[in-house]
């Protein structure tokens, strides 16, 4: 029997929320280098590890990731599934470490999965597993907390994500799918769920590929969308209501720029910016001022700049409406039951359920047309999931709302928030010293300057993650070295700044720096030892300069072997 109405959705959150949640700590950020020593005058560069500066962040069912610019990946929240990658199954309200994943250069969360694109055009997927929506090959109840390769996709340039199932976009321009399939949302005529991945038939040249809950969408080349899977509120578009397991035409829609499949509906982005949602619409989620069901494409309210529209609410519409003062859509995200679009001015626009908070405006009621997200910077890119949503701002930090029984809002609580909430960690570092009369440091940039003799702890933190170190600041000594013999050499130091004589015969260091040189003798010549500052023998001289000094280095002439 096919699933039709929300039920799914009521157990899991009946199974859920009685789950524990990890404790929330304060993030640990590491700052290097470790108690370093500097001389008055001197400078010293610090730099911050374990803050989260993400280029992509994806929201889902009850979980959030992002990928970081190393390639790394980061996930919080929901875990009964091993869908935060962690090779554990305990939630986490801040972000911990996808295990085992280097070079990824996209990530997409599903419902109790998620899985990732890797620069060789490999996807590995880790989490819920019971419809083979991780396409390894196998399908079972077990969590899978680590990620696993899908098999036979080694050319994929995208990967996208649903409730139970994934699809990739190869670079040949086939896409494939895997996992559930009883609705037909993997697309190859059938409603046999596959643990591998099948290809979807009949698309001419797909650029994009989304998947909804239990369905998938595709823009092609010619701006044409098609869809297929679950149909019963008409988020295929193509004004019916019966399944489909292969790709139809959404009906009525002008060339797009770009689709979102959400939970049960459908946005696409339109080139002159106007924004045009399909399908379930009890929540207000097709954003046009009514809140029933649609079958076809109804133009969203607000987000169409140039036109006016007396068409009553209720009505779908394949024109655009205008809401004065709404400036032009740059992207468009569908959620469980809400969408946001990003304007042009860099505020974010959210319509439909808003029983968590998802929608950002500072309330919980629902709204069918869009609402201003309260407090959010301009931000680079928006991520609706199920009941929440999260930003990824120019600064690389990261804002969520909405709902947070498990920490999907990364904020080291499970408390919902109808407004953005820093995710822990977030963003650049921020730069501190606790005594400026000893050293200061430039608060963007971590590079420190001596001041004054004494002690001063350097502190980075980011969004309620923090880390710090020792500087210690003394009054700068020299030390010189002479070269003396009928030989030559150099002589070197392995500290910074460095002593290489040859050229640079004298530097000056902190008192109470450890300082180490070693002598080189060029061809024809021995290093003979050395004299001054307690070294002596031909190993390496370490000395502690405390005060000024000077250290002679002694080369001779080398002896011809008696013939």
């Amino acid at each position: 029997m096919k699933i039709r109405t929300k039920l799914c959705v009521a157990i899991v959150f009946s199974l859920v929320v009685a789950l524990p949640v990890a404790e929330a700590r304060a993030q640990a950020m590491t700052v290097t280098p470790t108690s370093p020593l500097i001389a008055v005058g001197e400078t010293q560069q610090f730099t911050a590890r374990g803050n989260l500066t993400p280029v992509h962040v994806s929201a889902s069912g009850a979980h959030s990731c992002a990928l970081l610019p190393d390639g790394t990946l980061s996930c919080w929240g929901y875990n009964e599934f091993g869908q935060l990658g962690n090779g554990t199954t305990v939630d986490t309200s801040t972000a911990v470490a996808v295990a085992g994943i280097t070079g990824a250069i996209a990530v997409s969360a599903g419902h109790h999965h998620t899985c990732a694109l890797l620069g060789d055009g490999t996807v590995r997927c880790w989490g819920a597993n019971q419809f083979g929506q991780l396409g390894d090959g196998t399908a079972t109840t077990d969590t899978t907390p680590v990620p696993v390769a899908v098999g036979g996709i080694t050319t994929a340039v995208a990967v996208t994500t649903g409730a139970y199932h994934a699809c990739a976009l190869l670079a040949d321009g086939t896409v494939r799918c895997w996992g559930y399939n009883e609705f037909g949302q993997l697309g190859n005529g059938a409603t046999a769920s596959s643990s591998t991945p099948v290809t979807v038939a009949g698309l001419a040249a797909p650029t994009v590929v989304t998947a909804g809950a239990y369905h998938t969408c595709a823009l092609l080349a010619d701006g044409a969308i098609r869809c297929w899977g679950r149909n019963d509120y008409g988020q295929l578009g193509d004004g019916n209501t019966p399944d489909s397991p292969s790709p139809v035409g959404v009906s009525g829609l002008d060339p797009a720029a770009a689709v979102t499949a959400g939970g049960f509906h459908t946005c696409a982005l339109l080139p002159d910016r106007s924004v045009r949602c399909w399908g379930q619409n009890i929540f207000g989620q097709l954003g046009d001022g009514s809140s029933i069901t649609f079958l076809v494409s109804a133009e969203v309210l607000g987000l169409t700049p140039l036109y006016s529209s007396t068409i009553p609410p209720g009505s779908h519409s394949r024109t655009p409406v205008k809401v004065s003062g709404i400036g032009t859509a740059t992207a468009v995200t569908a959620g469980g039951f809400h969408t946001c679009a990003s304007l042009s001015d860099g505020s974010t626009k959210c319509w439909g359920e808003n029983d968590y908070g998802q929608l950002g405006d500072g309330r919980n009621s629902n709204s069918s047309t869009p609402v201003g997200v309260t407090g959010l910077d301009p931000s680079a890119a928006v991520s609706a999931g199920a009941w929440h949503t999260c930003a990824l701002l120019p600064d690389r930090s990261v804002r969520c709302w909405g709902r947070n029984f498990a920490g999907q809002l990364g904020n080291g609580t499970v408390s919902n928030s109808s407004t953005p909430v820093a995710v822990t960690g977030s963003g650049p570092a921020t730069w501190a010293s606790d005594q400026p009369a000893v050293a200061t440091i430039d608060r963007a940039t971590g590079l420190a300057t001596g001041v004054g003799r004494g002690s001063t702890t350097i502190t980075a933190t980011a969004n309620g993650a923090s880390g710090s170190t020792a500087l210690t600041v003394a009054n700068a000594v020299t030390l010189a070295v002479v070269r003396e013999g009928a030989g030559t050499g150099t002589v070197s130091s392995t500290n910074c700044p460095g002593i290489s004589c040859g050229t640079d015969c004298s530097e000056n260091y902190p008192s109470g720096k450890v300082v180490t040189l070693g002598a080189a003798a060029d061809a024809g010549s021995t290093f003979e030892g050395w004299t001054g500052g307690g070294c002596s023998g031909t190993a390496a001289c370490t000395v502690t300069v405390t005060s000024s000094a000077t250290i002679v280095a002694r080369f001779g002439t080398a002896t011809e072997p008696s013939p």
